[in-house]
């Protein structure tokens, strides 16, 4: 199952280039921690941040069911970094100051 989210999210983002975030329905065991069951009302998401090309990082995040997965990028990316460890901000702030060679620049600003 884990490959299989893993592989939607690579395509996903083939097929949305100007996008950098996402939100979809976590998956059965897609991350190292056992969060159990979401608590009454909410269920498990995964907010999935592409920040380079292929370089993804995914942080789960239980919502309210009334909330769908069509949030904007801003809101996606304030959720991301609030419930994202130290860790993990970490690697978004270093990853996202790295320049691959051969890429121009992005026609979004960000």
């Amino acid at each position: 199952m884990i490959e299989i989210a893993t592989q939607g999210d690579a395509a996903w983002f083939d097929t949305h280039p100007d996008n950098r975030i996402r939100i979809r329905n976590a998956v059965a065991r897609e991350f190292s921690e056992d969060f159990g069951p979401a608590p009454v009302g909410m269920s498990w998401r995964a907010i999935v941040l592409e920040a380079q090309p292929g370089v993804r990082l995914r942080q789960p995040v239980a919502l309210p069911l009334h909330i769908g997965n069509d949030l904007g990028d801003h809101d996606l990316f304030a959720l991301f970094m609030q419930a994202a460890g130290p860790d993990a901000k970490d690697m978004v702030r270093q990853l996202r100051g790295v320049r691959l060679p051969g890429k121009g620049e992005s026609a979004k600003a960000g």
